[in-house]
């Protein structure tokens, strides 16, 4: 079982190359029973500046999940800036047993990013 949220489908693309039939997070948050069970059980979800989005935040405090294996992918453009160890907070906060964070550096889509390193301003004397 594999839980996303995504923004850009960055996140959907790395969700659908770990599990045929990924879940959407935010088809689900609203949800009145957030309690689920499986064997594995993971998220994958971009980092915002740094962290998990809000509502992935909100997913993991609301959730209770039933696995002895809970995992994190969390993609990145520019620098994911400790977010696999804030992540690992995060799920000690919810009383999660994370068994395995990582993140996976996809295009930048940061656009206040992209313009700063790649755009240069041009003179046409």
């Amino acid at each position: 079982m594999l839980f996303y949220f995504t923004g850009t489908g960055n996140s959907l693309f790395v969700a659908r190359q770990i599990e045929e039939h990924p879940i959407s997070i935010p088809q689900v948050i609203h949800q009145e029973n957030l309690e689920f069970s499986a064997e594995r059980i993971g998220v994958a979800a971009p980092i915002y500046g740094h962290e998990v989005p809000p509502m992935v935040k909100e997913f993991l405090k609301r959730g209770t999940f039933h696995t002895d294996y809970f995992y994190m992918v969390l993609t990145y453009g520019n620098r994911h800036g400790g977010a696999a160890e804030l992540a690992k907070q995060l799920c000690d906060e919810c009383g999660i047993a994370v068994r395995y964070i990582n993140v996976i550096q996809m295009v930048d889509n940061w656009l206040p990013g992209f313009v700063k390193r790649y755009a240069r301003p041009r003179r046409f004397d």
